[in-house]
């Protein structure tokens, strides 16, 4: 579902996967259970990063139940959104 909305965000901004983005593994981010988070890089810079939450990190903030999340930078693609027009 999180995925879904970084493919829409993407798609507003005129980004295509595997031209101008496109998702890496990230196996040592300490926030995303093992194999679970990427980063996000468009045009070869890390713009941000998706991953389902370590539980430990769940439990740090008291979160019951699992939780995906999606971070951005959105400089990038605001930018890649003006060259796109």
């Amino acid at each position: 579902m999180i995925h879904g909305l970084l493919d829409l965000i993407m798609c507003k901004v005129g980004a295509k996967m595997h031209k101008d983005y496109k998702l890496e593994e990230e196996p040592a981010d300490p926030r995303f259970f093992t194999l679970r988070g990427v980063s996000i890089l468009m045009h070869g810079k890390k713009v941000g990063s998706i991953g389902i939450l370590h539980p430990e990190v769940m439990g740090n903030f008291e979160l019951k139940y699992p939780v995906s999340c999606l971070e951005l930078d959105f400089e990038p693609l605001f930018a890649h959104f003006q060259q796109a027009k």
